[in-house]
């Protein structure tokens, strides 16, 4: 069963081996400890069987959500436990009064954004140069207003799909 909650201290060693796993320019110890200490900050490690297989984190600007990470365990990718993390995330910061979602993805990384997009991310431009390892750019993606109907129906949509992965 999977099994969420919010991230803590206690999780970081577990953190950092995926997060090394997963980034070519790994986040430290360090902007972790200092993430988990903001208030505006959501951020939730998701557990299979006990051990870490997934963890993300928002960080809640006035209304709006900025993805700041999510990753999943190499084994367990293309199962939608990054889907299902994604809406746990949204569906908390959500009650922290998010209205709109935003996130920058690898322009390369094709597998996030069409994960981000399933959930209604649109690309709304591009930052040059902005990861530091290669150079590469980042897409800007958006949501619409969360709180429209059509929004609320594609969330309804993604809760069916996914809601029950890892039960």
């Amino acid at each position: 069963m999977l099994i969420f909650k919010g991230m803590t201290g206690d999780d970081l060693d577990e953190v950092m081996e995926l997060e090394k796993a997963s980034f070519s320019t790994p986040w430290t110890r360090g902007m972790y400890r200092l993430e988990l200490e903001k208030r505006e900050g959501c951020y939730l490690t998701a557990r299979w069987k006990g051990e870490l297989a997934a963890y993300g984190g928002m960080l809640l600007i006035l209304d709006e959500a900025h993805v700041m990470t999510l990753a999943v365990r190499e084994d367990l990718r293309r199962r939608g436990l990054g889907a299902r993390l994604l809406l746990e995330l949204m569906r908390n910061t959500e009650e922290m009064g998010a209205r709109f979602f935003t996130l920058e993805v690898r322009r390369s990384n094709r597998a996030a954004i069409e994960l981000y997009g399933r959930f209604g991310f649109q690309i709304m431009g591009e930052r040059k140069h902005y990861y530091l390892d290669n150079l590469e750019n980042a897409l800007i993606m958006w949501t619409e207003d969360i709180t429209s109907a059509e929004y609320r129906r594609l969330l309804d949509d993604m809760w069916r799909r996914y809601g029950d992965v890892g039960s």
